[in-house]
């Protein structure tokens, strides 16, 4: 089935690899034939600070930039993150969130409140009611390295069926990005987050 447009945004906070899962997509769209689009903003990103990264592939896809109120899919990392972004999803749009708050010290600092997984819920079910939250930390801990957080996400996304992208060019992409050391921890990362996608109702 040729794909026109497809849209995902990944968001997070600097560390959680947001950029490298966005690489690591659209070398995956590339193999699989498809024209791509990528866009990124960070402000202080090696703080922790916000990151978004903007992919978009398909046979009619020109700007890198994602229509407000049309991403398909939006893969947060980090929970708040998700909210912070929530104009750009519609009622369509499917959220893969990261169960994993990363609290900047300035709100303690000032004593300020943050929202919890409940109410973040809460909020993106007046937006869409496909919300999907994964503890993908502990998987990746379970995988061996809680820094294959990122590749565990995509094989979640992938695991659910909501991208359009051959499971086998997705993991091709992510051998191709990740140190020859690391290979063998992203594969079993990836697998557990295939698994994981499928039992949120993926093939």
């Amino acid at each position: 089935m040729e794909i026109k447009k497809f849209n995902l945004l990944n968001v997070g906070v600097g560390g959680q690899g947001v950029i490298r899962a966005v690489q690591i997509l659209s070398h995956a769209a590339l193999l699989d034939g498809y024209k791509v689009r990528t866009a990124e903003t960070h402000g202080m990103a090696q703080r922790g600070g916000s990151v978004s990264s903007y992919f978009r592939f398909g046979s009619e896809v020109e700007g890198p930039l994602i229509p407000r109120g049309l991403t398909d899919v939006i893969m947060a990392f980090e929970a708040s993150e998700a909210v912070r972004n929530f104009n750009y999803a519609g009622p369509n749009t499917f959220f893969f969130i990261n169960k994993a708050l990363i609290i900047p010290p300035m709100i303690h600092q000032l004593g300020m409140e943050y929202p919890t997984i409940e109410e973040i819920q809460t909020f993106l079910k007046n937006v869409s009611l496909n919300i999907h939250f994964v503890n993908a930390n502990e998987l990746a801990s379970q995988a061996g390295n809680l820094r294959t957080m990122n590749v565990v996400m995509l094989g979640v996304v992938s695991g659910s069926g909501q991208i359009p992208l051959k499971k086998e060019s997705l993991l091709s992409a992510i051998m191709k990005f990740v140190p020859k050391k690391a290979q063998e921890v992203n594969k079993v990362a990836f697998n557990l987050g295939i698994e994981k996608g499928k039992s949120l109702g993926g093939k």
